[in-house]
């Protein structure tokens, strides 16, 4: 079962479904209500199956809810505070127990909800009545938001992304008397390095580093703020502060990668998440089940071995962690993980497990670069620039990181970042 290590210090409370439930002021609400043992927190859109947090990052729709009156919010991505009302969403009857899963049961095979019953007199009204409380995703808003303001402006240099790329070429471009600002799209800096953070004493001094520059007003970091597109030479930009199309001298694009999604039976089911996201969680001092499950395959790494040893430190004695090599071949359980099938060569183990932990092989995250205009090739881990690249898209855009083809290895990365710098005009 999901739970916190340690009790909270001074606990603010917010409701999920009714009940209250404690947190820790500023840390994502995905955190919070899996910190309170609730792991299955949404209904899948169409069969209303359950569904977990399974990236932390805003990628998968496992964390859905409504917050304070407004439907489809991404609980990843919002940071907690006191007195906020969290309520599942697209249910009929509750979270735990959803009448429309029946639906899974007439339908095994699947089924296409917008033809079934098309052009039937008499049914086909019904049915269309029924497809849409199937197929929906919550109900409107309770109130009309206000309009937001937008602006356009200048700036020296924008770098996109404030994970260990982005935090090593705001310093290095600060040391250089650079204007920078950071914009990322989650509640809390430091990407994977607040994942591996949480094991390796490298990666936490680097967002101390980073943490001092933004407290001494060197680096302007917001947080909760989106790179929406690129268009032409303009930076789209929407934020708590409103919109914004920024003209910079510079962009730098440290988007880093996607994490690895495997098709296996139940690779849906509370309790199944990546290896960095199960680290996010422990970075705030949640274990996401008491007896878990890694799995890391071919090409995977480092996250996985990082969060076994990073647990076994951290967690009491009733926690449990095994890691295993290989492809995941099924998770089995009801609404959350009972048992976990692993693959290897021509053997197969089969272990009891309340989560799994899955460290695969990362896409890096190239769509802010094609928009950019960056040549790109593809590999079989996903689009990356083509050898040649250098760090340069063209004129005032760059990238650097996962995103640009560099490991996730410190000295790789500060060696790029170092680079990079010196050549951003």
């Amino acid at each position: 079962m999901a739970g916190r290590l340690a009790p909270l210090s001074s606990p603010i409370h917010i409701t999920f479904d009714g009940a209250e439930i404690p947190a820790s002021p500023g840390e994502p609400l995905a955190v919070s209500l899996v910190g309170a043992g609730h792991l299955a927190l949404a209904r899948s859109p169409k069969f209303h199956r359950p569904r977990g947090p399974s990236c932390l990052r805003a990628a998968c729709d496992g964390c859905l809810a409504r917050v304070d009156g407004v439907p489809n919010v991404m609980t990843c991505m919002v940071a907690a505070r006191d007195k906020m009302e969290i309520k599942s969403q697209n249910t009929l009857g509750s979270r735990n127990v959803d009448l429309l899963q029946m639906t899974d049961w007439f339908f095994p095979q699947g089924m296409n909800h917008h033809e079934l019953f098309a052009g039937v007199f008499g049914l086909d009204k019904v049915m269309m009545a029924f497809a849409r409380r199937v197929a929906g995703l919550g109900k409107l808003p309770s109130d009309v938001a206000p309009p937001r303001p937008a602006q356009r402006r200048q700036a020296d240099v924008v770098v996109v992304g404030s994970g260990p790329s982005g935090m090593l070429l705001a310093l290095e471009l600060v040391a250089r008397g650079r204007r920078v600002e950071v914009v990322d799209d989650a509640v809390t800096f430091g990407g994977s390095a607040l994942a591996l953070g949480v094991a390796g004493d490298e990666w936490r001094k680097l967002r101390e580093r980073f943490e001092a520059a933004v407290r001494d007003h060197k680096v302007r970091l917001r947080l909760s703020t989106t790179a929406g597109g690129i268009f032409k030479d303009d930076l789209l930009v929407v934020g708590p502060e409103g919109g914004e199309v920024i003209e910079a001298r510079a962009v730098v694009l440290a988007t880093g990668a996607h994490d690895g999604v495997l098709a296996f039976e139940g690779n849906d089911l509370p309790g199944v998440m990546s290896a960095r996201a199960a680290l996010g969680f422990l970075a705030h001092g949640v274990t996401v089940g008491y007896r878990i499950a890694v799995v890391v395959t071919e090409g995977g790494g480092p996250f996985g071995e990082s969060y076994a040893e990073a647990l076994r430190k951290m967690a009491p004695e009733e926690v449990s962690v095994t890691v295993l090599k290989g492809e995941p071949i099924s998770a089995s359980g009801g609404s959350v993980v009972k048992e976990v099938a692993v693959r290897k060569g021509k053997s197969t183990k089969s272990i009891r497990a309340d989560a799994l932990v899955l460290d695969a092989p990362r896409a890096p995250a190239y769509e802010l670069l094609s928009q950019a205009g960056a040549d790109l090739e593809h590999r079989a881990y996903g689009f990356v620039p083509r050898p040649d690249f250098g760090g340069k898209i063209r004129d005032r855009f760059w990238a650097v990181g996962e995103a640009a083809g560099t490991a996730l290895e410190l000295t790789a990365l500060g060696e790029e970042a170092a680079r990079v710098a010196s050549l951003v005009d």
